[in-house]
């Protein structure tokens, strides 16, 4: 009996096991003859890999010719690298869309024509949706240079094409770069029921609903440390407003804004207005932390996020980010300008 029921797990393995490499196909790839000998990569860029179900391939090309073992149960976003090409390019910004329609790939210096749903999508539908109208030819250019079209015409997109894995990954990019909004959480929910069954979605969705802090929420307490490398727990002033302005001590646009802070801080602390810093500073740059704070007598209470921890976490990576508070420590805006600012006290302080 024990031999049989041995025998019958073995053969339901050998089935698993089979359905699951029957999945896997060889996609047939081809370069230049600039690459006639190289090794090309197609990796998750600066996305984490647990968006990913294979985050990175790669083949040795010879003679011009390559193949790659590819399945993933839904269809991945790669950017293309060289090892020739490693010591001066970490990988090329253009996307790369694979899925199990995909059967071959033409590798170019710069980017690469796939033969696939997704890819067809992304150059037929995607790239020509997002440029009309628009004063851009090339769409990295445009993201880069005006991010909140961008954002507006890729929730335009999704309404129309609620199943695009294309957009979605899109979407994936903005929230890593950008963080959390109430804005970006409402194109997620967006998408088709198909899509919200499936991984990626699932994925994105569970890491929008760990955000803590959130316009319109209470902003949390943190363990945070003080300038004395002890463990603290971030205390909202007794302000009608405050400011909590996340920077680090070599972040440029950072040091370069703290003047204005300062007037503003000047003019408008006596009547209710506050300033928390918090630094995001690696563990080797914390002196240099403490000497910019003496250096630009900064006149507000500062904490250390050591090592950016917690605001990796919350999807803080451009810095300045800042959160304006009311009296009650609720978020009001995300990342005012300073001169917003200035008006926005102006308007909402007596004298």
């Amino acid at each position: 009996m024990r031999l049989y029921l041995k025998i019958i797990f073995i053969v339901i393995i050998l089935i698993y096991s089979d359905d699951i490499f029957s999945q896997r196909k060889i996609i047939y790839g081809e370069t230049l003859q600039t690459k006639e000998k190289d090794t090309i990569f197609l990796i998750n860029g600066l996305l984490s890999t647990k968006y990913y179900e294979s985050p990175i391939i790669t083949s040795n090309v010879l003679n011009n010719k390559f193949e790659i073992s590819y399945f993933s149960s839904y269809p991945q976003m790669y950017f293309l690298s060289w090892k020739s090409e490693q010591k001066d390019i970490l990988f090329h910004e253009d996307p790369i869309f694979l899925d199990n329609s995909t059967t071959n790939i033409i590798a170019r210096d710069k980017h690469c024509e796939v033969v696939g749903n997704s890819s067809i999508e992304y150059k037929k539908e995607f790239i020509p949706y997002m440029l009309n109208q628009s004063n851009y030819e090339n769409i990295n250019n445009y993201l880069f240079e005006n991010g909140s079209n961008f954002d507006l015409k890729l929730s335009s997109y999704i309404s129309h094409k609620t199943d695009s894995y294309v957009a979605l990954w899109y979407l994936v990019m903005r929230f890593n770069e950008n963080g959390y909004s109430p804005f970006y959480e409402k194109i997620l929910n967006s998408f088709s029921k198909r899509i919200k069954s499936e991984k990626l979605w699932m994925i994105l969705n569970d890491e929008f609903q760990k955000i803590t802090i959130r316009e319109d929420k209470k902003f949390p307490k943190l363990s945070l440390k003080n300038l004395d490398l002890n463990e603290d727990i971030l205390t909202i002033p007794n302000a009608e407003y405050t400011l909590i302005d996340f920077w680090f001590s070599r972040c440029r646009p950072c040091l370069e804004q703290i003047p204005a802070m300062k007037v503003i801080y000047t003019n408008y602390n006596s009547r209710g207005f506050n300033i928390i810093g918090i630094s995001t500073d690696k563990t080797l740059n914390i002196e240099i932390w403490k000497k910019r704070i003496v250096e630009k007598e900064i006149p507000w209470k500062n904490y250390l996020d050591e090592n950016a921890i917690l605001a990796t976490n919350e999807k803080i990576f451009s810095f300045p980010t800042n959160f304006l508070l009311d009296k009650n420590g609720k978020i009001l805006k995300k990342n005012i300008k300073i001169e917003d600012l200035e008006i926005f006290l102006k308007e909402n302080l007596k004298e």
